[in-house]
């Protein structure tokens, strides 16, 4: 069964309070495929951000860090998975 890094889903953020502030986790999924035939998805990449404040435009902006750094992450792991796969 081979990894298929096109097909990918993010799971929704967690929240967590921290010593001042706030953190946010996600988890970045990929498919796990046989033929053709996806057999389930499998867990690539976690990343956590965090921030200090209450605000949305704080919430907002860590947010987007933790997109792109799972983004950033998973890009990486593909291009391993690439060129293993040759």
């Amino acid at each position: 069964m081979a990894l298929d890094f096109s097909l990918l889903k993010v799971s929704d953020e967690t929240c967590r309070a921290i010593p001042g502030g706030h953190a946010l986790t996600a988890t970045a999924y990929v498919a796990r495929v046989s033929g053709d035939r996806l057999e389930h998805y499998v867990a690539v990449a976690e990343a956590t951000e965090s921030y200090v404040g209450w605000g949305t435009e704080d919430y907002q902006a860590a947010h987007l860090r933790l997109r792109r750094r799972l983004r950033d992450r998973v890009r990486e792991l593909a291009t391993v998975h690439d060129r293993e796969a040759d």
